[in-house]
């Protein structure tokens, strides 16, 4: 297939969901023709966890609290389709899409920023946190590309911009993902790294403006009212949790009887979410959900690990690390702009040895 649909289909999370998803329903019916043509399901091994979960979450909302609004979460089922239909594609195209199109977006996003003066960066998808998401994955990619390929200055570039969007995001669970993720990479690439960037981290915070620095400060505050807040949350979501435990209360429930369980609220307020990605998920699909939830994340991890010292690879890795780390603090799983930029990722590694084993067909075959 060629470079302009592979590009704009992994560069377009950064811009519009709705494009983004157009291109994906686009990308499935061509993977189900060729699926058809050749019978033969190319898939890395994590997508059949994946794909057992999104069947869990289907029985979940069949059995929810209220099936009518549990199911309309089951509409953006397809994207769990995205592994196989990135097979199909040129992984250098999708490559360059993340490089470039994250690069742009945080540009543009920063640009933003001089003309309309927003507390809280959100780029291209209205929300801060949702960016921020985007943006520490697009980080950890580019990173790993810089540390472990040949130098390229435009990936500078574009770090520089991705960079600079996540700090004005200012959303503390991706800068954690993004600082862990950043330790992995270099640790990977040389230990001693390690010791000079936590250094230069700790610098760079003290010396960055004041909204900046106490944004960052107040990650380790237990009066924080935000972090007293996510606190509570947490409580009140084991509790929820037992109300159905083996395929959860379905999914958008946990927000609507919330106020059930915080009764000292006054008045009862619904939420958004539990601002913990397990968690919700506990909550609404139950340990059954959960289970195949995490089983498809290690299973993910193990797979490409397996693929060495691969700068695309280890960026996954990477990318894993740090969604894992900032799902703890934010239900990242359901913003579908981040789910999918994630599932691109986790994917990419293995279109190299597509492509390579494509590459050793022709060959045999012009040899013939």
């Amino acid at each position: 297939m060629s470079g302009f649909f592979p590009f704009l289909f992994s560069a377009s999370p950064f811009f519009s969901i709705t494009l983004a998803e157009g291109l994906i329903l686009l990308g499935i019916v061509l993977w189900a023709g060729k699926l058809y043509r050749q019978r033969k399901l190319e898939s890395p091994g994590f997508f059949f966890p994946l794909l057992a979960f999104a069947i869990s979450s289907i029985t979940s909302a069949f059995l929810s609290l209220n099936p009518e609004v549990s199911l309309k979460d089951t509409r953006e089922v397809f994207l769990y389709l995205i592994p196989p239909v990135v097979l199909m594609l040129k992984g250098e195209w999708l490559k360059k899409g993340v490089v470039y199109g994250g690069g742009a977006a945080a540009f543009l996003g920063v640009l933003r920023e001089f003309f309309v003066k927003q507390e809280r960066l959100t780029g291209f998808v209205g929300h801060y946190m949702t960016e921020g998401g985007l943006m520490m994955m697009a980080f950890l990619f580019i990173f790993s590309l810089i540390l472990f390929e040949k130098i390229n200055l435009p990936y500078f570039l574009s770090l520089f911009f991705v960079t600079i969007a996540l700090v004005l995001t200012l959303t503390r669970s991706s800068w954690v993902g993004a600082f862990l993720g950043a330790c992995y990479l270099l640790y990977k690439k040389k230990k001693i790294l390690l010791g000079i960037f936590v250094p230069l981290m700790i610098v760079a915070v003290l010396i960055s403006p004041s909204k900046i620095r106490q944004r960052a400060f107040s990650i380790f505050s237990r009066t924080n009212p935000t972090n007293v807040e996510r606190i509570n949350m947490w409580k009140i979501g084991l509790r929820m949790a037992t109300v159905r435990p083996i395929f959860g209360i379905g999914q958008n429930m946990a927000s609507r009887i919330y106020p059930e369980f915080n009764r000292k609220a006054l008045p009862p307020r619904e939420i958004p979410h539990l601002h913990n990605t397990y968690l919700q998920i506990l909550v609404e699909r139950g340990v059954v959900g959960l289970g195949l939830f995490l089983l498809f994340l290690f299973w993910a991890f193990r797979e490409i690990q397996k693929r060495g010292r691969d700068a695309v690879a280890l960026g996954a890795l990477g990318v894993l690390i740090g969604f894992l780390i900032a799902g703890f603090f934010e239900y990242n799983f359901g913003d579908s702009e981040v789910k999918i930029l994630f599932l691109i990722l986790l994917t990419l590694p293995f279109t190299n040895k597509r492509e390579v084993n494509n590459d050793k067909n022709s060959a045999e075959t012009k040899a013939l």
